[in-house]
Formats: structure tokens, C-alpha cells, sequence
């Protein structure tokens, strides 16, 4: 079985480098970066680039909108078309394998593993060994069952489109068949064709959010699928903020993936809520100081 592994990412750094550089020690898959290049404008030729950066080779597949475009893929977004691309590879994190295949098409399996993974160790083989010998079509983190209209913010408003049974799952880290991929890929088309016809001001109507759409369509159509395993993915390690520089969970490795690990993303609620509580001591400084001096006003007229 064939087997690439695409960082999928919209920067170019050292730690998008680094992590390109674990996975390709392991010898039996094949591996490249799938970028967006809408703020880059490196080039896009529709092909593989080789390029070097910090002094590594890298091996790309750059994309854009008149990319995407040219594969006729919707740009749907909430509850209707996106303003900006940005909005359609956010809201469709299934997008990239359909770019991966239609530049690299011979492999039987395509792996998609977000920029902001971190693997904890010197490589990524005991990971991808793990899943060498399985044929599923998809694996997924977190895969689950939802209910529509239930509360899960997603899987709101798409009656439309499903009446039983739809899925859940989370996106980070995610490998699809290639016949898997093919199927997805025409269901996108087909289905916003019935979207845009649908009276939108009777109801709202979202279009299919990816982490629901590539499991709800794949198992309700016969295709496997299954979570991947939580020893590497486990609840200590992922959905959680990393600063590899506070955390330094570097210095122990126990070869699990961390996510997200974002640089000077890392933990900004902790420093939004350290800043509010800041201010607020600040307002307090500046009340009782006023205060005083009211007070003084007082007693110097009484």
C-alpha cells in the first residue's frame, strides 16, 4: 500500500520544517507539504515544487482559489458562499486531499496532518507503523455519533441534506482512501448544487461543515471507518495550547502527538485573562486614588 503524508499549512517555518523533517525518516511513505499560498505567493504551477528552505529540501504542492477553482469545488461557508478564501479552507478541511490527489493520484492512502502537530519524539514511525497494515477508509480523531439539530454547533441546520444518522470527528489528524477521496470529492459538488437551490429564507440552511461531512458520507455509504487510536492522540495531549518553550515537553519524550502547538498563539486565553485581570487591578488603583482625593476635598470644606 501506498502511503502520503501531507503537512497541510499556510506558513513556511521552523517548526513546519521540523516536523516535515521527522516524518520523512520514515522510509515507507512518501511525504510533502500541501500550502496555501494565498499569502506566501510563492508560485503556483499545479505541481510538485522542490524547494529549499532553512537549509532543508522540501518537496510542495502550493494551492489558491483559482486552484481550487479550476477542481470546481464549492466555496461554501455557513450559510452560504465564503467572502474570502480563507473562510472556505476553514470551514472545508477536506479541500487539501482533493488538491493532494489531483496533483499526486497513484497512492492508496493519503494522510493529512495539520501545521500545528507536534510529534514528541525523534520521528513519527511508531505512529505511522501502527496503521501500515489497516485498509480503513478513514481514520480519524475523535470519531463519534451526533444527533442533528442536536448540541453540537454543526450539526445545526443541515436537515437538508441528512435525515438519520450523521457523525462527528476532528480534523487535525486524518487519512482517507483514495477511492474515498474520489467519492467525497463529487458528493462536494453534487450537494452544493443542492444547497444553492434550496429557499433560504425559509430556514437556515449551513453548508456541511468538513468534520461532519467526510464521516456523516462515508459510513452512511458503506465506507469504513475508525478513531485513531488515543494512545497517541490522548486527552493529556490534545486540544489543549502548547508553548514548547514554557511546557518544554521536549525534554520528555514519549513519541505521543501534541496539538495545537502554535507558537505566539499558546495559550492566549491565559494571557487575555491575566491581561483583563490586569486592568481591572488597574481600574481599582485608579478608583481608590480618586477616592482619596475626594475624600480630601471633603474634609479640607467641612
Amino acid at each position: 500500500m501506498r502511503n502520503l503524508v501531507f503537512i497541510s499549512t499556510h506558513i513556511l517555518n521552523k517548526a513546519v520544517i521540523s516536523e516535515y523533517e521527522k516524518m520523512t525518516k520514515n522510509n515507507d511513505i512518501d511525504c510533502i507539504l500541501v500550502v496555501d499560498d494565498s499569502n506566501l505567493h510563492l508560485g503556483v504551477n499545479g505541481g510538485v515544487e522542490e524547494i529549499e528552505f532553512l537549509g532543508t529540501r522540501i518537496k510542495c504542492i502550493f494551492f489558491n482559489q483559482d486552484f481550487s477553482n479550476k477542481l470546481n469545488l464549492p466555496n461554501g461557508y455557513e450559510f452560504g458562499e465564503a467572502e474570502n478564501f480563507m473562510q472556505v479552507m476553514w470551514h472545508n478541511s477536506d479541500y487539501r486531499f482533493y488538491y493532494a490527489k489531483n496533483i499526486l493520484p497513484d497512492y492508496d492512502f493519503y494522510w493529512q496532518i495539520e501545521y500545528d502537530v507536534f510529534c514528541n519524539g525523534d520521528s513519527y514511525s511508531s505512529f505511522f507503523e501502527k496503521y501500515s497494515q489497516s485498509n480503513e477508509d478513514l481514520l480519524i480523531c475523535d470519531l463519534r455519533e451526533e444527533t442533528i439539530n442536536g448540541e453540537w454547533y454543526w450539526a445545526n441546520g443541515i436537515d437538508w441534506a441528512y435525515k438519520d444518522k450523521i457523525y462527528g470527528s476532528f480534523f487535525p489528524i486524518c487519512r482517507l482512501s483514495s477511492k474515498a477521496i474520489n467519492f467525497l470529492y463529487n458528493k462536494r459538488i453534487e450537494l452544493f448544487k443542492q444547497y444553492m437551490n434550496l429557499n433560504k429564507n425559509e430556514a437556515d440552511y449551513r453548508w456541511l461543515f468538513g468534520e461532519l461531512f467526510v464521516p456523516t458520507e462515508l459510513i452512511n455509504n458503506g465506507f469504513s471507518a475508525k478513531s485513531i487510536d488515543e494512545k497517541y492522540v490522548s486527552h493529556d495531549s490534545w486540544n489543549k495550547e502548547f508553548d514548547l518553550n514554557e511546557d518544554r515537553i521536549f525534554e520528555n519524550p514519549d513519541n505521543l502527538l501534541y496539538h495545537p502547538v502554535k507558537g505566539q498563539m499558546v495559550n492566549r486565553i491565559e494571557k487575555l485573562k491575566k491581561e483583563n485581570e490586569d486592568l481591572k487591578q488597574k481600574i481599582q488603583n485608579l478608583e481608590a486614588k480618586s477616592n482619596k482625593k475626594l475624600l480630601r476635598k471633603i474634609f479640607l470644606h467641612s
